[in-house]
C-alpha cells in the first residue's frame, strides 16, 4: 500500500512538471489558440499544486517552480528590455533612464490610476494603465497591483516591444494596443527592413541562432519595416487622450497637427529623438547592433532618452533600470537599502559597530559595497538625465529681460516676457493640468527686507493659488498676481455653472459615480459636456507676458529696491499629492515624502535681477498717481 502510494505521489508530481516545461517552453502564441493554452496552464498548476500537497511540506517549493516557469511563459511572449540590451547595449543604455522606462514605475501615476477608479467606482478601469504599462495591458495584469508583484516586462512600462512589436497604426486610441506576441525569434517592427538583419544573418562571424531549442546567440529572424513608426502619428497613439466621456485629458498631437512644425513636415521623432532633446537637430549615425562584439554597419541611430518634465523620485536601486542592480538584489531588498544613511561608503562603513543590525540582504559589509558601486552609477544616470530634462525645457521656454513700466513714488510696476520657442505644440503640453509652471518673483529693499511676493510656496510646495489647502483655510493670502502656465480642470454643476477641482472626475450626489459615455456629439463641441480643461498654456511659437505691480504703501523708503525673478518648471503640484494620498503610494513612500521628492525636483529654468532706483516710502496723492498712469491703469487703482 505504502509503495503504491509512493509511487502514485512520484508520478503525479513528474507528470505535473513535465507538463508544466511543455506548456511553457518558448513558443509562439497564436490568439485563436489563447483559451486552450490558458485552460491547459491552469490545468498544469493544478496537477503540480496537486503534488506538491501530496508529498507534503514541498508546497512553497512547488509554488516556486510554477511561478517560475509562468515567469518564462510570459518572457516568451513578451521580451524584456533586458534581453534586448544585450545586442543594443546603446540604445537600452538610453531608454533605461528615459521617461518611457519610468512611465509605470511612477508612484504619483499609480496612486492617480487607483484614486480615479475609486471615485468612478471601477468605471475608469485599465484606461491609464494600458498607455503606461502597454504590455502589462495586454497580458491582463490588475491596474492596481503594486510594481514589486508585477511580471518584469510589465513594469517596464513603454519596453521594446510596445514599440517594435506593433503590427498597425491604431491612430488617436488612448493606447489601447495590440502587441504581436512571441519569443526573441519572433520579428521585429522598424524603419529600415530587414536588408542589414539578412546580411547578418548570412554572416558566419557574427554566429547567431534562429532555431528554437538550439544553443547559441538567438535574435530575430525577420526585420519588418514599419513606415508608421517614423511618423507623428505612431506617437499620437498615446499622446492624445480622450476618456469614453469625451474629456480630452491630453492633446499633444491634436496641437502638432495644427502647428507650424506638422505644416512643414517636422515629425514628434525629429525634435524628441535626435541629437538634442527638444529641437530638430538631426541624427546620430552608427551602428544599429553590437552582435557578438561585432558591430553591424552604420545607418541613422535614433535616440531614446525621451526627456520630459518628469523625473524620478524612487529609489536609485529601482531607477534607472539597471542589470547588475537587477542581478545584486529584488525591488523589495533594494528599498531597505538605506542608501542616504551612507551605506556601503567608507565613511559609514568604518563606524559600524557589532550591535548595528542589518536587513538580512545587507548584512554583508561587501554587498553593502558592491549596491554602492551600482549605486554611484545610478547616480550619474539620474543627473544626466536632469540635464536633459533642463535642455528640452530650455528649448521649450524662454523669459526674457524684464521691462521697467514704472519706478517712481507711486509704486513699482515691471513685466518680463514668457516664449513658446517650440512649433510644436503648446507649452506646458500633455497633461497640461498637472505641469507646474510658473514665476517666482521677490522684491527687496536695501536691508535685504522682502517687500513683495509672487509665486512663492507654502508649506506644502504650493503656489498660493485657490488649490492651496493654506488659501483655502485662510491661513495664507490668495497670490493675485500669480503667474501660472498650469491648466485648470473645471466641472460642470447641476445648474450649469463650473468649478474647478484637482482630480478630473465630476462628482453626482444623487447617483454611484461612474464614468458616463457621452450621449452628444463632440464634433462640433470638441469637448465634453460636463468637464474641461481651462489651458493656460501658450500656443506655438506665441508668448505671455507676466505683469507685477508694487504699491506704494509697500515701499519701506530704504531703496534702491531689487526684484529677483526665476522662471521655475517642476513635475507636479503639491495639491494634487494632497488629493490622492488617501489611496497611498508605491514602494511604501508616504505622502510627506513624495510631495518633498516631487518639490526638490523643480528646476529653476531662468533667473533674472531687476533694480529699482526710486527710494521714497510716500504716498502720492490719488490726482497724482492718476495722470501717471493710463486711464485703464487708473481704473483698476481705485479698485484696489
Amino acid at each position: 500500500m505504502n509503495h503504491y502510494y509512493c509511487g502514485k505521489k512520484n508520478s503525479l508530481k513528474v507528470f505535473g512538471i513535465v507538463l508544466f516545461l511543455a506548456l511553457f517552453s518558448p513558443c509562439v502564441v497564436n490568439a485563436s489558440d489563447e483559451m486552450v493554452k490558458e485552460e491547459k496552464k491552469e490545468m498544469a498548476i493544478k496537477l503540480v499544486g496537486d503534488a506538491a500537497k501530496v508529498e507534503g511540506g514541498s508546497e512553497d517549493s512547488e509554488a516556486t517552480a510554477a511561478a517560475e516557469h509562468k515567469s518564462l511563459f510570459i518572457e516568451s511572449r513578451y521580451p524584456s528590455a533586458t534581453t534586448c540590451a544585450t545586442c543594443h547595449p546603446k540604445h537600452f543604455e538610453e531608454w533605461s533612464k528615459s521617461q518611457h522606462a519610468y512611465a509605470q514605475l511612477s508612484p504619483v501615476y499609480l496612486s492617480f490610476s487607483s484614486f480615479t477608479n475609486e471615485i468612478t467606482s471601477g468605471t475608469n478601469g485599465d484606461f491609464c494603465f494600458r498607455c503606461h504599462s502597454p504590455v502589462g495591458a495586454n497580458m491582463g495584469e490588475s491596474p492596481f497591483i503594486s510594481n514589486l508583484d508585477r511580471h518584469p516586462s510589465s513594469r517596464e512600462g513603454i519596453t521594446c516591444i510596445t514599440c517594435h512589436r506593433l503590427t498597425q497604426n491604431y491612430n488617436k486610441r488612448s493606447g489601447r494596443l495590440s502587441i504581436r506576441q512571441g519569443d526573441l525569434l519572433e520579428p521585429v517592427y522598424g524603419p529600415t527592413g530587414s536588408g542589414e538583419l539578412d546580411r547578418v544573418l548570412e554572416d558566419d562571424d557574427y554566429r547567431v541562432v534562429t532555431e528554437k531549442g538550439k544553443p547559441g546567440r538567438k535574435i530575430h529572424t525577420k526585420a519588418i519595416k514599419f513606415a508608421t513608426i517614423s511618423g507623428s502619428t505612431f506617437c499620437g497613439q498615446c499622446h492624445d487622450v480622450t476618456l469614453l466621456n469625451g474629456f480630452r485629458l491630453e492633446e499633444a498631437f491634436s496641437e502638432y497637427r495644427m502647428s507650424p512644425a506638422a505644416a512643414k513636415g517636422t515629425t514628434c521623432q525629429d525634435c524628441h529623438m535626435g541629437k538634442v532633446q527638444g529641437i530638430p537637430s538631426g541624427y546620430e549615425h552608427g551602428p544599429a547592433a553590437v552582435i557578438g562584439g561585432k558591430e553591424t554597419e552604420p545607418r541613422k541611430l535614433t535616440s531614446h532618452l525621451f526627456a520630459g518634465p518628469d523625473y524620478s523620485i524612487i529609489h536609485p536601486g529601482l531607477f534607472p533600470f539597471n542589470v547588475e542592480a537587477q542581478e545584486l538584489a529584488t525591488m523589495r531588498e533594494w528599498l531597505t537599502f538605506d542608501h542616504e544613511a551612507g551605506w556601503g561608503t567608507d565613511d559609514f562603513e568604518d563606524k559600524v559597530t557589532e550591535e548595528m543590525k542589518f536587513p538580512p540582504r545587507w548584512e554583508s559589509v561587501d554587498d553593502r559595497y558592491d549596491a554602492r558601486e551600482i549605486l554611484n552609477v545610478q547616480f550619474e544616470r539620474l543627473d544626466f538625465m536632469e540635464g536633459k530634462r533642463r535642455e528640452v525645457l530650455t528649448n521649450g521656454y524662454k523669459m526674457g529681460k524684464p521691462v521697467i513700466v514704472q519706478d517712481d513714488k507711486g509704486g513699482l510696476r515691471f513685466k518680463v516676457k514668457v516664449d513658446n520657442l517650440t512649433d510644436g505644440h503648446n507649452t506646458p503640453t500633455g497633461f497640461a493640468a498637472e505641469r507646474q509652471v510658473f514665476i517666482q518673483v521677490t522684491v527687496t529693499d536695501s536691508t535685504g527686507k522682502a517687500i513683495f511676493k509672487s509665486g512663492d510656496l507654502d508649506p506644502n510646495g504650493d503656489v498660493r493659488d485657490h488649490e492651496s489647502a493654506y488659501v483655502h483655510n485662510g491661513e495664507l493670502p490668495l497670490d493675485p498676481q500669480l503667474f501660472d502656465l498650469r491648466g485648470r480642470v473645471l466641472v460642470t454643476n447641476s445648474r450649469g455653472g463650473e468649478r474647478e477641482v484637482v482630480i478630473p472626475v465630476p462628482y453626482p450626489i444623487t447617483t454611484i459615480p461612474f464614468l458616463r459615455p457621452t450621449t452628444r456629439s463632440l464634433i462640433l463641441t470638441g469637448e465634453s459636456p460636463v468637464e474641461r480643461i481651462n489651458r493656460r498654456s501658450i500656443a506655438p511659437l506665441d508668448h505671455k507676458w507676466a505683469e507685477y505691480s508694487v504699491d506704494s504703501d509697500l515701499l519701506t523708503g530704504k531703496g534702491p529696491y531689487k526684484a529677483k525673478i526665476d522662471f521655475i518648471a517642476g513635475m507636479a503640484p503639491a495639491n494634487l499629492i494632497g488629493a490622492i494620498k488617501g489611496q497611498g503610494f508605491d514602494y511604501a513612500m508616504s505622502a510627506r515624502e513624495v510631495a518633498d521628492k516631487v518639490a526638490a525636483g523643480y528646476q529653476v529654468l531662468y533667473s533674472e535681477e531687476l533694480t529699482f532706483k526710486t527710494d521714497a516710502n510716500k504716498k502720492v496723492a490719488g490726482i497724482e498717481k492718476v495722470a501717471q498712469t493710463s486711464f485703464l491703469d487708473a481704473i483698476a487703482n481705485i479698485f484696489r
